[in-house]
């Protein structure tokens, strides 16, 4: 929503980020004074400081949610590209698009180059995770997000991203596709709630379907009672976490 609120144009979004990135990067990676004339962004003078320590500068993950422009871009800059819980078979179609990009490119990508986000909550039995679980769509209940033409301006999503997400289940708080309920996205392993055992269980079969070298956690929403979350977050680190890595 910031996009109309500054004045700019939603059909700028994608070249003022990519002229952004370029300009951090050479912050980054080149010693000041210099000169940056861009369309966008035109500075007299740039004078970075401090650089980074890392050596050519700090990694840079790329995140995405169903846009395949941006798994393009991610690829071509060798970036690990993280997508922020899509489906699992648009997930896998994202990842087929990252890696033959990445080839055609000329690196060889890997699991570190890719990685999921999902919705998981751990509680010690599966009754209490699934009563927990339907707080995930508290954002649903509680939208309060303003009119569509600030979270979804025209302009601001290419044609192939729309073609996409008007062809596929809804699974947020968008204005298209089908509404997915929350048994719905607790079948397609969207939201991974259960005991400790129900979890490793669904998590081993998101990784043997995606391979992903990270695994993100959002483990809270809404108002969640604290003491569920801390639970939660106990059980990942003593129960779910080591048994994944035993595998």
């Amino acid at each position: 929503m910031e996009t109309l609120h500054a004045g700019i144009s939603p059909t700028e979004n994608r070249d003022r980020f990519e002229e952004a990135h370029d300009l951090i990067v050479k912050c980054w990676t080149e010693p000041g004074p210099f000169r940056r004339e861009g369309r966008y962004f035109p500075h007299r003078m740039v004078n970075p400081w401090v650089r980074p320590i890392q050596k050519p500068h700090s990694s840079v993950w790329f995140p995405g949610t169903g846009s395949p422009e941006s798994v393009i871009w991610a690829a071509k800059h060798q970036y690990p590209y993280m997508n922020l819980g899509s489906l699992l078979d648009l997930t896998k179609q994202l990842k087929g698009i990252y890696f033959e990009t990445a080839q055609e490119v000329g690196f060889e990508p890997g699991p570190q180059h890719f990685g999921y986000l999902m919705r998981c909550l751990v509680a010690d039995t599966d009754g209490k995770a699934q009563e927990i679980g339907r707080t995930f769509l508290w954002t649903e209940a509680h939208p309060n997000r303003g009119p569509i033409e600030f979270n979804d301006p025209p302009g601001y999503q290419s044609r192939e991203a729309l073609r996409i997400k008007m062809s596929r289940p809804l699974i947020g708080t968008g204005t298209m596709g089908k509404r997915m309920s929350y048994e719905d996205l607790h079948e397609v392993h969207n939201i991974v709630v259960g005991s400790p055992e129900t979890v490793i269980e669904k998590l081993r079969f998101v990784r043997k379907e995606l391979n992903p070298g990270y695994i993100l956690i959002y483990g809270n929403e809404g108002n969640m009672a604290h003491e569920d979350v801390m639970r939660s977050i106990e059980l990942l680190g003593t129960k779910v976490i080591p048994a994944l890595k035993e595998d």
